[in-house]
């Protein structure tokens, strides 16, 4: 990479010699487009939080609305709430392991729980479909006081096979169905599944039921109140979580700026230069340069961040935004992070760069291919070495 910005530097002293100078670019600071924190920043911006500056998105149609705050729920077909603990409820299909102590003498035996909701303990037929595992123990030990004059039973969840929910869309892990071992919130399925992916839309996430409206909420809504945390789901639930771009592309509305329609397309914004995965990021609504700027690990020890700066506006209009990129990352200055907009291109140099308007002239050929999907890998690998 340092061949390319070493040439870059040759191309910009012959270009201000025998070339007429470029067009002046007009050059943004960042705390001109932030607005100033209500106090000094202790910690570098959470990059998966929204920014709360940041314009609201679009209002969703009537579907998308979703309830302020949904109702605790202390007992669904998964799990049932005793003393403020969740317990799993057996159900068909489970494998249980039941200790059985006699005296002196203890047995361990496996059962299926079958579809009638009983299974086989000892010599006994037992109904445990429904309950939890404390509540079966209790049920297998009266039966079999019947016949013991001291009996201890212990009842656990060996396999979970009773209740499945699936997860489907923009997902960091592998989509499917998974098994429902109690109660789990949407925050705990996206744990699960390994966290959502770069593109996720978790203002519409969709839950669909087996019994019941179907809803759709905004995850992101979610992280702010207490109460809509504890949204539980129940065994037999579909969620998707959709994506931007694509079949589903983010209103132009909901992306910080209000900047260009991305009907049937992918907003992305590109870093260039020394970090460490440079490349092309989805951009999702209210995402900032902190964000964007940890999706690819970070600038490089040879980063030089004095120099770095933001192009955005299209080639035709190209304004270079400067941002102190050091009290940002080192900081956690929240005057300096900006919010982004569809093609902003962050340039992280290797060393000084003294005339960004000759140096936006050297690149444009660059950038006009940059914008190309299809050429998109073969380009960034290009800048980046």
């Amino acid at each position: 990479m340092s061949r390319l910005w070493l040439a870059l530097a040759l191309l910009g002293t012959a270009v201000g010699c025998a070339a007429p100078a470029p067009p002046v670019v007009p050059v943004l600071k960042a705390r001109e487009l932030t607005a100033p924190p209500a106090g000094p920043a202790a910690t570098p911006p959470a990059p998966a939080a929204p920014a709360a500056s940041a314009p609201a998105p679009a209002a969703p149609g009537p579907e998308a609305s979703a309830p302020a705050a949904p109702p605790i729920v202390t007992e669904n077909k998964a799990f049932l709430t005793i003393d403020g603990v969740p317990r799993y409820k057996v159900g068909t299909g489970d494998v249980l392991e039941i200790l059985l102590a006699t005296g002196l003498t203890q047995e361990r035996q496996t059962a299926v729980v079958k579809a009638n909701g009983n299974i086989s303990a000892a010599f006994l037929e037992v109904k445990v479909g429904g309950l939890t595992t404390d509540q079966a123990a209790e049920a297998i030990q009266r039966q079999l006081a019947q016949f013991y004059r001291q009996i201890g039973v212990e009842v656990l969840v060996k396999e979970y096979n009773s209740k499945r929910i699936t997860v489907l869309g923009a997902v960091s892990g592998k989509v499917g169905t998974l098994p429902l071992k109690g109660r789990m919130t949407l925050l705990d399925l996206l744990a699960e599944v390994g966290g959502p992916a770069a593109n996720a839309d978790l203002e519409r996430v969709r839950i669909i039921r087996q019994e019941g409206p179907s809803l759709t909420l905004n995850l992101l809504r979610l992280l702010d109140e207490p109460v809509a945390q504890a949204f539980a789901l129940d065994a037999g639930d579909i969620v998707f979580i959709p994506a931007y771009g694509g079949s589903q592309a983010a209103p132009a509305a909901a992306v910080p700026g209000g900047a260009a329609a991305l009907t049937g397309t992918e907003a992305r914004v590109y870093i260039l230069g020394e970090v460490k995965t440079p490349g092309a990021v989805l951009l999702v609504p209210n995402m900032r340069l902190s964000q964007a700027l940890t999706l690819v690990g970070g600038p490089t020890d040879v980063a030089v961040l004095e120099s770095a700066r933001i192009i955005r506006g299209g080639l035709q209009n190209p304004q270079v935004v400067e941002a102190d990129f050091r009290k940002l990352i080192e900081q956690g200055d929240q005057r300096e992070d900006l919010p982004l907009q569809p093609n902003d291109l962050i340039v992280l140099p290797r060393s000084g760069i003294g005339n960004w308007n000759a140096f936006i002239a050297k690149i444009r050929p660059t950038l006009e291919v940059l914008t190309l999907p299809l050429a998109l890998p073969v380009q960034i690998n290009a800048i980046s070495r």
